[in-house]
């Protein structure tokens, strides 16, 4: 019987993407390519059975554990995550927030109560009419690869990786590979060698994805400002994000995950 898995349609996730079309997983998995917040929702209802999920979207139940050593994660900027504006940011007084990542939306949150101390108004983003005329006063929460264009639309850009690790002194997590705990120990393994697979050949990644990007340097992208390993520290800085978050919004422990 074969496995569901959604990955995440972002220029971040092309490794992962690279590594599974080419596992053996390949021939028996069905693979999805979605947004953040649609993999999380597929995994809850059942139409995935491993998903690259937002952290702050990672369910609350003992059916579900985080799984491989792999994530989307940053030590530094990130560079398709952040708060883009025409002012700066204490003077804005509302701020647009992108659906496609609940960690995302949490974590800017999180940032402007506790390292910002800024108190705008929240509200959900609608069209991309801010590529034209941004309102005044007011940012915009965009991630993936949206970010690219808006980077030369708008002349102040808060990158919310970087706030958070100068908040902290801890890596962060965007998103991490979710399974059910139904899901064979041998396909975790294939998911994993896939995976690993991927991140080990970036420079092919990225001399095959460069085409699709002519405006971005992937490779910078790709081996700068994202950094893949779930290793210790970053299980820490998500640990962390984790206790930051509203009860009802916590993901399993990524220590014992």
């Amino acid at each position: 019987m074969g496995v569901n898995i959604s990955a995440v349609a972002y220029l971040n996730a092309a490794p992962f993407i690279y590594g599974l079309q080419r596992s053996p997983l390949a021939e028996s998995a069905t693979l999805s390519l979605d947004v953040p917040a649609v993999g999380a929702q597929k995994l809850l209802s059942g139409q995935a059975d491993i998903a690259l999920t937002p952290v702050a979207a990672i369910p609350q139940s003992s059916d579900f554990k985080i799984v491989t050593g792999y994530c989307i994660g940053a030590t530094g900027e990130v560079a398709s995550v952040a708060i883009f504006a025409c002012e700066p940011l204490e003077q804005l007084h509302t701020i647009y927030l992108d659906a496609h990542s609940r960690t995302s939306v949490a974590l800017v949150q999180v940032l402007a109560r506790e390292y910002w101390c800024i108190s705008p108004q929240f509200k959900p983003l609608g069209s991309c009419d801010y590529m034209e005329q941004a309102e005044s006063g007011a940012g915009y929460l965009l991630i993936g690869d949206k970010t690219f264009a808006a980077r030369r639309r708008f002349t102040c850009v808060y990158d919310l990786a970087q706030a958070w690790i100068a908040s902290t002194g801890k890596p962060f997590v965007f998103a991490a590979w979710v399974a059910r705990r139904d899901v064979p120990a041998a396909t975790i393994g294939l998911l994993s060698d896939a995976l690993r697979l991927g991140v080990n050949h970036i420079g092919e990644v990225c001399r095959e994805v460069q085409p699709r990007y002519p405006d971005v340097d992937v490779a910078s992208y790709l081996t700068r400002n994202i950094s893949y390993p779930l290793d210790a520290a970053k299980r820490e800085g998500m640990a962390l994000f984790i206790s930051k978050l509203p009860a009802k919004s916590g993901a399993v422990n990524p220590q014992t995950s």
